[in-house]
C-alpha cells in the first residue's frame, strides 16, 4: 500500500477514535488487503466504522486457508451495517449473503432448464436445483440459530452448507459435462466457510 494512503488511514482512524468511535475498532489489516480497499478506506469519511468487517475477514482467513480475505471484504464490505456490526451481526450477514447467492444460484438453474435440451446437463441441474434447496434450507435454520446463540446448531447446519455445493458440481464431473454453475459454486462454498468461521469464532 502506498505510504501516503497509509498514512491517511493512519491519521484518520486516530482522529475518529479520540473523538468517540468504538474501542473495539482497531487499525484496519491494510498489509493484507488489496490497493483498492485500502484507498478505498483512506477516502471514506469513517474509515473507523469498517475495520470491525475487514478485522473479521482476517481473523477468518487466517483461521482457514480455505477461505479468500479479499472475497470476504469484497462480500462484506458494501452490505448495509456491516461496518458497524458487531461479531454476531457480522455473522448474520456472511449468512444472509450466502443465502442471497444461493437464491440467484437456483434462479440461474430453472433459466437454463428453461433452455436446456441436453439430457445429461438437464440431468445435472435438477440435481443443483434439490441441492439449492437443501442449502437454503440449512441457512434458513442457521441464520435464526446464530441471532439466538444457538452456536452448535448454527455450526450444524453452516458446515452441511459448505459441502453442498461441491454435490452440485460432482454431478457435471460424473456425467462429463461442463458445469454453467462453477462460478455460483465456488461463490458459494466461499461465503458459506466464511459464516462458519464467523460462527466458530463466537464461540
Amino acid at each position: 500500500m502506498p505510504t501516503s494512503v497509509a498514512l491517511v488511514v493512519a491519521w484518520q482512524f486516530n482522529r475518529h477514535l479520540s473523538s468517540g468511535c468504538h474501542l473495539a475498532c482497531r487499525p484496519p489489516p491494510c498489509a493484507s488487503a488489496t490497493t483498492t480497499v485500502c484507498r478505498r478506506l483512506a477516502s471514506e469519511r469513517h474509515p473507523c466504522m469498517q475495520v470491525a468487517c475487514l478485522w473479521a475477514c482476517r481473523d477468518a482467513a487466517n483461521s482457514s486457508p480455505n477461505i479468500n480475505y479479499d472475497f470476504c471484504v469484497a462480500e462484506l464490505l458494501p452490505y448495509p451495517g456491516s461496518r458497524s456490526a458487531d461479531q454476531k451481526s457480522l455473522t448474520v450477514i456472511a449468512a444472509t449473503l450466502a443465502k442471497d447467492k444461493t437464491t440467484s444460484a437456483s434462479a440461474k438453474v430453472k433459466s437454463l432448464l428453461a433452455r436446456t435440451s441436453d439430457p445429461k446437463t438437464k440431468q445435472c441441474l435438477e440435481s443443483c436445483g434439490s441441492v439449492y434447496e437443501d442449502l437454503l434450507s440449512d441457512l434458513n435454520t442457521s441464520i435464526p440459530a446464530i441471532k439466538e446463540g444457538r452456536l452448535v446448531d448454527a455450526k450444524t447446519y453452516l458446515s452441511a452448507a459448505v459441502d453442498e455445493p461441491d454435490t452440485c458440481e460432482d454431478g457435471f464431473k460424473e456425467l462429463k459435462v461442463p458445469s454453467p454453475l462453477t462460478k455460483e459454486d465456488s461463490d458459494l462454498t466461499q461465503m458459506c466457510t466464511i459464516a462458519l468461521a464467523f460462527t466458530n469464532m463466537l464461540g
